[in-house]
């Protein structure tokens, strides 16, 4: 495999993490907020809306972080499968993340 293939593959992971740690943050709050609700609609008692809240936010939490780890795993096992390649990789990645981010942040300039 090469460099560019394997920063290919570095990206698609990391993308994974990002992916899943915005849907910790939006599906957490989201289910939390709409347990809240269900349990204040149907059932009326505040102590019910925080349980189910919580419930909520622990279901929607759940399913993110499993992808979470699962990215984390695939990013480890890519580090292993190619020692040697691996940190010109790694660099090559972090090189064109930062040569996007320049490139953004001069459009807005």
């Amino acid at each position: 495999m090469s460099v560019a293939a394997l920063a290919g593959r570095i990206a698609d992971g990391e993308a994974a993490r990002a992916r899943a740690r915005r849907q910790i943050l939006t599906l957490g709050h989201l289910l939390a907020l709409a347990g809240a609700g269900l349990g204040l609609l149907l059932f009326g008692g505040v102590g019910t809306a925080l349980a189910l809240a919580l419930v909520g936010a622990s279901l929607g939490s759940a399913s993110a972080g499993i992808a979470l780890i699962a990215a984390r795993r695939h990013l480890k096992r890519l580090a292993a499968e190619q020692p040697d390649l691996y940190p010109a990789a790694v660099e090559r990645y972090r090189m064109v993340m930062a040569t996007e981010r320049a490139s953004r942040y001069k459009l807005f300039c």
